[in-house]
């Protein structure tokens, strides 16, 4: 019985909170984030690259190309990650 109670108000209590409740979002937060996202996503291609030149199916050339462009994005956004921890 104790337990019924237990998971009904568990379930329920998300329709029964007060509508503006929730803590308010943090812009810098999110900005701060976005970027992280960004900075994974360019740190797995910089390992995709090289699994790829690794492989064959990506030319020296192409990867020293392509892994300067992505190495160089992947620094911007450490530099704006790194100001936005700073404010």
């Amino acid at each position: 019985m104790v337990v019924s109670i237990a998971v009904v108000a568990l379930v329920a209590w998300p329709f029964l909170r007060r509508p503006g409740a929730e803590a308010p979002a943090d812009p810098r937060a999110d900005a701060r984030r976005e970027v992280q996202e960004e900075l994974d996503r360019s740190l797995a291609a910089i390992n995709e690259m090289e699994f790829d030149r690794r492989a064959g199916n990506l030319s020296d050339e192409d990867h020293a190309r392509l892994d300067a462009e992505e190495r160089a994005r992947a620094v911007e956004l450490l530099r704006r990650r790194d100001e936005l921890d700073e404010r």
